[in-house]
């Protein structure tokens, strides 16, 4: 009798605490959708003076820097520091689009080494056109291996771009499967000590990846123009293609960073 007694009130228990559960988990729900999200910034606040970009709210502070890859040829630091540049994220390497083999960026190591040595902050970028999860490990395991005693400021980031819209080898990829390899590359450079960031445009984040299942992820947000049409709350905005700065020749992207204060 007392055994009946003991699951009677065990039922009973359960029955008090599931609607309990399900009520804080909308609860929870509601408030990550309303009240948790940052709020957007105005895209009156950019401000562009001659190529490089500010953001006037004193609640954020805000930096200027560039990406960098074998395409910018050689590089002179100390100018490009000299120059008012705080950051750079520098390409590591890359999965071809249509041949898929990886390649470490020419100028990788040397970047990297100049860009301490000016001071800067250090970010890498690694152009993943993997398709499928084997391929993506052996990208991880390619990053990983050379990232190994670089002390890296800023996120490690991922970009996957269309390559070529007849032959690039990811054009068959579904938007949950981009996002899957997405967020798997940033779990394990955070599983390594890094931090992540996915890189991409408006059409990219929105369209190309499952836009909800990546708001938890810091974004590097690309669209060259003066004032971004995405306003929610990316981390950097890569503002221009055409930047014109001393110590490299032609043009390079710049990128503004926000950061609340």
């Amino acid at each position: 009798m007392k055994k009946r007694k003991q699951i009677r009130w065990g039922r009973l228990l359960i029955v008090l605490l599931v609607p309990l559960i399900a009520v804080a988990a909308i609860g929870i729900g509601i408030r990550k959708i309303f009240f948790d999200k940052p709020e957007p910034y105005d895209p009156a606040l950019f401000v562009l003076e001659g190529d490089r970009m500010s953001y006037q709210d004193p609640a954020y502070e805000t930096s200027i820097g560039i990406d960098v890859s074998e395409h910018n040829q050689q590089i002179d630091w100390g100018q490009v520091a000299d120059d008012g540049i705080e950051f750079a994220f520098v390409r590591l390497g890359y999965r071809g689009g249509i041949e898929g083999k990886l390649h470490e960026d020419e100028t990788f190591a040397a970047n990297v080494q100049g860009v301490q040595d000016a001071g800067l902050e250090l970010g890498i970028y690694w152009y993943s056109s993997a398709i499928d999860q084997k391929e993506l490990q052996e990208e991880i395991d390619f990053v990983l291996e050379r990232l190994e005693g670089i002390q890296i400021d800023l996120p490690v980031v991922y970009d996957m771009e269309i390559f070529d819209h007849d032959q690039g080898r990811i054009n068959s990829l579904s938007a949950t499967e981009k996002t899957d390899l997405a967020l798997r590359f940033c779990d394990a450079m955070e599983n390594a000590g890094y931090e992540s960031m996915i890189y991409g445009n408006y059409t990219w984040l929105h369209e190309h990846l499952d836009h909800e299942r990546i708001l938890d992820q810091a974004i590097w947000y690309a669209a060259y123009q003066e004032t971004p049409d995405m306003t929610e709350h990316f981390t950097i905005w890569q503002y221009s293609q055409t930047g014109q700065v001393a110590g490299i020749q032609g043009d390079v992207d710049l990128n503004i960073r926000l950061k609340e204060v």
